[in-house]
């Protein structure tokens, strides 16, 4: 079902309000006393000196929808559990959104809704900037779940674990030299900016290189979804599992994990790779951060929702990261990096990271939506930690960075 004919008259009619400063303050003055707008400006034309141009953050003003809930994939499969089993069969045309998914999809009293934002950190960034400014949204009160899937340690995670960070580094920004010509003392290509050495932190900073989010709700996602049976994967996904060393967790059943996740928008695989990124995750977080999983969008998902957090057009408060674990970043013990890349049949744990993303998420958007008024719509899961980024952007003082 498409809404496209009311969305468009709707935008027509914010246009014509917004180009119109005395209709602006008009409809400004029917906005309900609990709605908050500032004044920005005084117009100083002679026939209205005394009077003012009142804004109201986009988000708000006019909107006509406010979900209590939105789901954040990032491709088809991701997104099927979450549309097919909570009937999200309402498509809200959003301009900006991926040409690929161009519709939000909602259920039918439009309280629980979900975006895919398409592969890759710029479809990432993009995506959550045209919703977040989308005149047709209120989501200044939304929780938002990141659900995707990720490529996952093997000494914290196996196939099907669902993690769930608290930092996202963004492991990208490095210098890298090709690591066939490096030095015979250096372990990887990669230097951290401004330096020219590993493990010391970058010189220079561009400000996205680590997020951290709110521990308290991300324990409080984790908890409501304790009791929850996860998904196995196939026979082949056990057989594979075993081929690493029985100490670590790869070889276990998949769990519920706290730990940290690096953004990428390289798909990369091997054990001298994974020593260079968990090295970067560690340094740039000054060893606060575990890294876990590596995936390709978040950092830029969560740059979007700092800067519409910093004009009140979302709460960077409610966000929760879950990725779920459907291969594992480096190969068992007797095969090369090569082998193991273009062999992901072998482990092809897809179809359990996609399964168990959705059971452990289920429970979560069920005590958002039942335990609204007395938990969620003031968020009682108020942040102990700091939140933000490496400028304190949001305020606070950050537990990372020199």
């Amino acid at each position: 079902m498409k809404l496209d004919l009311l969305l468009s008259a709707l935008c027509a009619s914010t246009a014509l309000v917004a180009a119109n400063p005395l209709l602006r303050r008009a409809s400004s003055s029917n906005v309900s006393t609990s709605t908050n707008y500032t004044q920005t400006a005084t117009i100083t034309d002679a026939a209205s000196a005394t009077d003012t141009v009142l804004t109201v953050s986009q988000g708000r003003f006019g909107a006509l929808f406010k979900p209590k809930v939105l789901v954040i994939n990032m491709f088809t499969p991701e997104q099927n559990a979450w549309v097919n089993n909570l009937d999200l069969k309402y498509n809200i045309s959003v301009p900006m959104l991926s040409p690929e998914y161009p519709f939000v999809h909602s259920n039918s009293n439009y309280t629980i809704m979900s975006v895919t934002t398409g592969e890759g950190e710029i479809n990432a960034a993009s995506t959550i900037t045209a919703l977040a400014l989308s005149p047709l949204f209120d989501l200044t009160d939304t929780y938002f779940i990141v659900s995707g899937i990720a490529g996952g340690s093997p000494d914290l995670t196996t196939i099907g674990s669902v993690t769930y960070p608290k930092y996202g580094v963004q492991v990208g920004l490095q210098y890298e030299i090709d690591s066939r010509e490096i030095p015979a003392n250096w372990s990887y290509g990669y230097v951290n900016f401004k330096t020219s050495q590993t493990n010391v932190y970058p010189g220079t900073i561009y400000g996205t290189e680590i997020f951290e989010l709110n521990e308290a709700l991300r324990d409080r996602a984790m908890q409501v979804a304790s009791n929850v049976t996860l998904n196995n994967g196939t026979s082949g996904n056990v057989a594979f599992r075993q081929k690493y060393n029985t100490s670590m967790a790869v070889t276990g059943s998949p769990k519920l994990v706290a730990c940290d996740t690096a953004t990428s928008d390289v798909y990369w695989s091997g054990a001298i790779l994974e020593k260079a990124f968990s090295d970067y995750v560690t340094t740039v977080s000054n060893s606060s951060a575990t890294y876990c999983s590596t995936q390709q969008e978040d950092n830029a998902t969560l740059e979007a929702f700092l800067r519409a957090a910093k004009h009140g057009l979302v709460d960077y408060a409610r966000i929760v990261v879950m990725r779920g674990i459907s291969d594992i970043d480096r190969a068992p013990p007797g095969m090369n990096a090569t082998t193991f890349f273009f062999s992901k049949s072998l482990q092809g744990g897809s179809s359990s990271a996609y399964a168990n993303l959705y059971a452990a998420g289920l429970p979560f958007v069920q005590d958002i939506l039942g335990n609204w008024d007395t938990l969620y719509a003031e968020n009682q899961f108020t942040p102990k930690n700091y939140i933000g980024d490496y400028f304190n952007t949001l305020g606070g003082v950050r537990d990372f960075g020199l």
